[in-house]
């Protein structure tokens, strides 16, 4: 049977209430608040009290209790800082989608809750104990107490004083609450490693007063005045309790745990073990001690002490002080003081318990339905949590002064002129000055706002224009400010078309001006490009003024080969495949073989020389341009009907390592002439004149679109002799090369001849010239000697040969029989590292190639294909019929600068990986082939190359 009652405010039962009736004025209130770690929130277990087991702890409810027979009334008040309750609020905030849980709000809301309750105790108690489960005083209490006191003289005099007239609290007089409540502190755990002796608990129990006291009066949370003090501590009586001697139920899973342990590793059990855990079961110390022995007075004591060291002992002796009136006397240490003191019966405590709980609590729960009229409650509704987060102000400070901080950092480091990436770096370094002072969970906000100012800043007539140039280096000049032209502050050192003059260039931006406007600026100041021949490459010719570049889609740029235009009508009737006009040609040549030899010699006028197989550099025979099947299909008519031997008896073993071409009757150049006059170049397409191919030409590109400026170029620099293999190319001549790597590499390419029948008889008529020429005619056989160089030049204008795809030439010495054929036979790498001496590693581009052209009745072909870029662009010069290099010429073939397909720019790789040097483009082998001169062109007039006839050209 318990003997005690205990019901849930304000339901207080009828026995109950009269029972405390009969108390008439000497009821005296005691509030318990603190923590508890209990499922019911209960703080009454050092009282020998707990609630009914269907109660449910709730934040703002109180449990009261009361013993028959007493004089006082215990009220339980269930806060936020049971950790029952707090359990529920924090599954309560978890399963709030729309609200994300934040910690630092949370806690904000919880203690002002608890805040709340504590100040209804201190206003409607006598006495307040304060419960802790820990072992020690927290000294974050303190805090509490701080915005105890805070609210109390801030909003609650403001306010309750005139709220509380007319009504039974008017009883509380001007403080509006029954005294200054005394305040105990109640430990219900004791330090295991303590000593629970009577001098121990004391002098334990003491020095935590002690602490205690110096920490409320030195924040001036007690003082010498009752009136203006928050809580009073008793003067030569003990405050402070711990429960030193009654074991309280703890954590039950912890306890069940270390009782796990203790099974787990239990020795085994001796004699004298067994025989300490009987005496250990004894009642008493020296239960079973043999009769007779001396009795042990300080164990007695002890055991009195543990009897009479209970907390309901400890309360009694303070209310004991409230009934006889002495309840401020002594309250402080400092001096005795009678302050304000009332004790009431129960019926207009509880008058008074209800207003004020309605006043502090209730009405919180929703402010804004109840309308007072008085402002100062307004405000402690509505504004009542915001003024206690005083850490939210102090947070909020801090944040002040390192958003101030940061944003100086920011604004003195800043340039006049800067882009995103000094941006981002002045960011981050105003982000590090901001945090030397900003704390707190204000400081996403704090820096997302230091961002924006930033931001504004920096976009107030500073932000940088940053349009990536070509090289992908950003414009450094104002994006307000209108400019011609961009400048990215990067300057590259290249060299003119003809290689001789050197010139520093800006950034390009355009493809115009990268592969052509500074090319031509910089011919205006070399001396020798303004001499030189110049291959005339095939442009866009506008018909109207409003032409534009022709549209692509950006998703299959690879796939769209159609006309576009006007001229897509008309090239549906007109153009003809060049692999039909190919088969055409085929069969005609089949026509041809069945007439008679003399039609057949009339018809060839004007091509002297026919392809066929074979040479000792694995030389194939392909076509170029239109010629493509034409020239395979009459070298296989060749070869199937190539005799065995010819008249300088070589066999027909010896023809498989030979190129052989088949030699007709030549006739006279000028009527050549008036029959290439008179009868006009075929055209093999037509070409839009109001769209242009804004990228370059490569092979997928559309047959009827051309670029509005040569990209490439291709120019005769002098005659063969200017290049002597002995020295190489000379510093006047070619500047820039690096030592060593400044000469071109010989190649010997082997033809036979093969004669028609009337040229078989003016053969042994001719005389060979006294002059020495650069290929040798023994009998049917032809040796022609060319030089070819693979230039590289990088930013800094250095210049170097290559001697294979993988190696930079070293001197004449690496130049070996077979060295050229690395060069022309193999994908040479369109990027190559700088061998340079440099901290950062230069990349060298494929810029120029070298030919030097044999004095022989041949011209050599150049038609160079670039893959470039992930899309595999192959990019050509753009003619359908190959340009022919003249005879003993030094000829140079500048490539682009940069490339760019149909609508995609293909940017230089930042870096090669050694294993991988064709990874950011290639040349593709196989560029080169011979043809016999054509005697309607003038070898002194180049540019005429772009408008000579197909012709027959071998591959080598």
């Amino acid at each position: 049977m318990k003997d005690y009652y205990t019901w849930t405010y304000p339901d207080i039962p009828e026995n109950v209430a009269q029972e405390l009736q009969k108390l008439q004025d000497s009821l005296v209130v005691v509030g318990v608040v603190g923590r508890s770690k209990g499922d019911q929130a209960n703080k009454m277990q050092a009282f020998g009290m707990e609630p009914p087991l269907e109660h449910t702890p709730q934040d703002g409810q109180v449990q009261c209790y009361y013993k028959p027979g007493t004089s006082c009334l215990l009220l339980h008040f269930e806060t936020t800082y049971d950790e029952a309750v707090l359990s529920k609020i924090i599954n309560a905030s978890m399963e709030d989608t729309e609200n994300p849980f934040d910690f630092d709000s949370f806690y904000e809301r919880m203690r002002c809750q608890f805040v709340r309750m504590v100040l209804l105790a201190l206003h409607a108690c006598h006495i307040v104990v304060y419960v802790e489960t820990g072992q020690i005083f927290d000294p974050t209490l303190v805090t509490v107490f701080q915005l105890l006191k805070f609210a109390r003289e801030q909003h609650l005099l403001q306010f309750l004083p005139n709220m509380l007239k007319g009504s039974a609290a008017a009883k509380l007089g001007e403080r509006s609450r029954l005294c200054t409540p005394r305040m105990l502190f109640l430990f219900e755990n004791y330090p295991q490693n303590e000593a629970t002796t009577r001098e121990r608990v004391s002098a334990f129990e003491f020095q935590t007063e002690d602490c205690i006291y110096e920490l409320l009066r030195h924040h001036n949370i007690v003082s010498k005045s009752s009136t203006k003090s928050l809580m009073a501590l008793p003067n030569n009586k003990q405050f402070v309790f711990f429960n030193a001697h009654e074991e309280q139920p703890g954590d039950k899973l912890m306890k069940a745990i270390e009782c796990l342990n203790v099974a787990m590793y239990k020795p085994d059990a001796k004699e004298e073990d067994e025989d300490q855990e009987i005496l250990e079961l004894a009642p008493f110390e020296g239960f079973v001690k043999p009769y007779g022995r001396a009795i042990d007075e300080k164990a007695l004591e002890e055991q009195e002490y543990r009897k009479e060291h209970t907390v309901w002992h400890f309360l009694q002796r303070h209310v004991q002080d409230a009934l006889q009136g002495c309840f401020d006397e002594g309250s402080f240490k400092q001096q005795s003081q009678q302050g304000h003191f009332q004790l009431l019966n129960s019926k207009e405590w509880h008058e008074c318990m209800a207003r004020l709980y309605q006043l502090l609590v209730e009405n919180a729960k929703n402010p804004g339905s109840h309308d007072s009229g008085n402002e100062e409650y307004k405000t402690f509704l509505h504004s009542f949590d915001e003024s206690l987060n005083f850490e939210k102000k102090f947070w909020a400070h801090l944040c002040e002064l390192g958003l101030k901080k940061g944003i100086a950092a920011y604004k003195q480091a800043a340039p006049s002129i800067y882009g995103t990436a000094t941006h981002k770096q002045l960011l981050a370094e105003a982000t590090l000055a901001f945090g030397e002072e900003g704390r707190g969970p204000q400081v996403k906000a704090a820096l997302a706002k230091m961002a924006a100012i930033c931001q504004k800043h920096w976009a107030d007539g500073r932000q940088q224009c940053e349009l990536l140039s070509l090289r992908s280096n950003p414009c450094t000049l104002p994006k307000d400010v209108t400019h011609e032209k961009h400048k990215s502050g990067v300057v590259h050192i290249s060299t003119c078309n003809c290689g001789r003059t050197q010139g520093r260039r800006e950034d390009p931006f355009n493809l115009r001006q990268a592969n052509y406007e500074y090319y031509e600026q910089l011919a205006q100041k070399c001396n020798l490009c303004v001499k030189v021949k110049q291959y005339q490459f095939p442009i866009f010719e506008p018909s109207v003024s409003d032409y534009r570049a022709a549209a692509f889609e950006a998703a299959f740029p690879l796939l769209l080969t159609g006309k576009s235009g006007a001229a897509q009508q008309d090239d549906e009737d007109e153009v003809e495949d060049p692999e039909a006009e190919g088969d055409e040609v085929e069969d005609n040549q089949e026509e041809d073989s069945e007439k008679p030899e003399e039609e057949k010699e009339a018809s060839d006028c004007g091509q002297n020389l026919s392809p066929t197989f074979g040479s000792d550099l694995n030389m194939s025979i392909a076509g170029f341009g239109a010629s493509l099947n034409e020239s395979q299909s009459s070298s296989e008519d060749l070869s199937n009907s190539e005799p065995e031997s010819t008249s300088s008896g070589t066999s027909s073993g010896d023809t498989e390592n030979e190129l052989v071409l088949q030699l007709k009757e030549p006739t006279a150049k000028k009527e050549v002439r008036e029959e290439t006059s008179a009868t006009p170049v075929p055209s093999t397409y037509s070409t839009s004149t109001t769209e242009y191919l804004p990228g370059l030409v490569h092979t997928v590109s559309n047959f009827g679109l051309l670029p509005l400026f040569p990209s490439w170029s291709l120019a005769c620099v002098g005659p063969s002799s200017i290049y002597s293999h002995n020295t190489g190319l000379q510093e006047h001549f070619q500047s820039g090369f690096l030592s060593g790597a400044n000469f071109l590499l010989p190649w010997d390419v082997q033809l036979r001849l093969v004669h028609a029948p009337k040229q078989q008889q003016q053969h042994h008529h001719q005389h060979p010239g006294k002059k020495q020429q650069r290929w040798k005619k023994q009998g049917d056989r032809l040796s022609l000697k060319i030089f070819i160089g693979m230039e590289y030049e990088c930013s800094r204008g250095h210049r170097f040969m290559m001697c294979a795809s993988d190696r930079v030439l070293r001197g004449g010495a690496d130049i070996e029989r077979d060295t050229c054929s690395k060069v022309v036979h193999n994908n040479m790498p369109l990027y190559y590292p700088c061998p340079c001496r440099s901290q950062s590693n230069y990349l060298a581009q494929l810029m120029r190639i070298h030919v030097v052209t044999p004095k022989a009745p041949v011209n050599i072909i150049v038609d160079p294909k670039v893959c470039v870029g992930k899309d595999k662009y192959t990019f050509t010069l753009g003619s359908i019929v190959p340009p022919r290099l003249t005879q003993s010429a030094y000829w140079i073939l500048r490539l682009p600068y940069v490339y760019q397909g149909d609508d995609v720019l293909i940017t230089p790789p930042e870096k090669l990986e050694a294993d991988d040097m064709m990874a950011g483009g290639y040349l593709l082998s196989g560029m080169f082939g011979v043809a016999e001169t054509d005697p309607t062109l003038d070898l002194n007039e180049p540019t005429r190359l772009a408008t000579s006839p197909a012709g027959t050209f071998t591959k080598i």
